[in-house]
């Protein structure tokens, strides 16, 4: 909750620290574009009698990014240096490509009509370093739901080294953070894999919110096996044959590209300057109904770039994600035109970007205007001079 108050000639805008939210809800009292949509996209599918998880372009397409994943980790030991070192960095992008077209299927229970076969396409997340059990609830059952809500969405949480979210403290050195990014970027499934993972292992937390499903006996074994694993792929088997310095300049060109790859494509999402960041109440509710919150707090870019969707996996379409998850992305472009058919009749904004590197200015300048008041913190105020409020 925020107040404004004056003293002394200065705004304060008190800010009270999140409390643990244990129930959010949207307003579905009266859902009329949710049922607008699911009409028009079940009817789409039956018409012209196709299934909704992946089909055979999705899986020619898994295909080729797996041979493109393995092919890129032989030549760690074929290529001398600094040739090797490129061999690194098109793995990390290789494994992004994983990441983003047969694990985010798979998560989703949308890469096959096979349950076992997209349990093993969401458990690739385990093979390139994280943890699918964790991502499918942190993404799944937050992410989703509570887009850009603060304290439940762990995505717009930073650890206070950003401010993505207008109910989050701002501080002083956010005022620089839209250029500082840049070097966080890189670093992110480094971060992502060695400590987030990792805390919310022992922490059993998402943001502040509680697992829904703790680790069991089962999941905690495959949590550690998967580690070790891939400390072994990535960093013992190459620095006993190549050396460690070798090793480890490549295992940070890897994580570099990676990292930058997976902040960006999910960032552009959400946290850009078209997008909204919705509170809820004293008693958890939220103002929309569950699909206007979806278009509310999620953007597409690139819509006509055949390249960047093929290469993100359809998730620069991510409206269209949001609104039907258990949909595969290879549907996504004509799902596209669908949603942009029924919010025209519904009055309700599509948010799009034509191109990636707008979206990035849409990023860019939210980050700027989040961090824009020059600011200091004290004891959960926010001090603001009054020639800024």
């Amino acid at each position: 909750m925020v107040s404004v108050v004056n003293r002394h000639n200065k705004t304060i805008i008190i800010i009270k620290k999140h409390r643990p939210m244990t129930s959010l809800s949207h307003n579905n009292a009266q859902r009329p574009l949710q049922t607008a949509l699911g009409n028009a996209v079940n009817g789409y599918f039956q018409q012209n009698n196709i299934a909704k998880t992946g089909n055979k372009a999705l899986y020619q397409k898994a295909i080729i990014i797996t041979l493109m994943f393995i092919g890129s980790y032989a030549c760690f030991y074929i290529f001398p240096e600094p040739y090797s070192w490129l061999a690194w960095a098109f793995h990390g992008f290789a494994t992004a490509l994983v990441g983003f077209n047969i694990m985010h299927d798979g998560a989703h229970g949308s890469f096959s009509n096979n349950k076992r076969l997209n349990s093993l396409a969401a458990h690739t997340f385990n093979i390139i370093g994280s943890n699918a059990f964790y991502w499918k609830q942190k993404h799944n059952l937050n992410h989703h739901p509570y887009t850009n809500v603060a304290a439940a969405d762990e995505d717009i949480e930073a650890f206070g080294l950003l401010r993505m979210s207008p109910d989050k403290p701002r501080y002083w050195f956010h005022r620089w953070q839209h250029i500082y990014i840049w070097l966080l970027y890189p670093l992110t499934s480094l971060f992502w894999f060695f400590v987030l993972d990792f805390l919310a292992y022992f922490n059993q937390k998402i943001g502040e919110q509680e697992f829904s499903q703790k680790y069991g006996v089962k999941e905690s074994g495959i949590f550690w096996l998967s580690k070790a694993f891939y400390l072994l792929t990535y960093l013992i088997i190459p620095g006993y044959f190549l050396g460690w310095e070798t090793t480890l300049i490549g295992f940070l060109c890897l994580h570099a590209i990676m990292g930058v790859l997976f902040a960006v494509v999910f960032q552009l999402a959400h946290v850009v300057d078209k997008t909204e960041f919705p509170k809820p109440d004293e008693n958890g509710n939220l103002p929309y109904e569950w699909a206007v919150h979806q278009l509310a707090t999620t953007a597409d870019f690139a819509p006509k770039s055949k390249f960047t969707t093929w290469c993100v996996g359809g998730l620069n379409f991510q409206v269209e994600h949001h609104l039907f998850p258990r949909i595969s992305h290879i549907h996504y472009p004509e799902l596209h035109k669908i949603v942009r058919e029924v919010c025209a009749t519904e009055n309700v904004v599509h948010r799009e970007y034509p191109s990636v590197w707008q979206a990035i200015i849409g990023h860019v300048r939210h980050l700027k205007n989040m961090g824009q008041i020059d600011a200091r913190v004290n004891d959960g105020c926010l001090e603001a001079s009054s020639r800024l409020s």
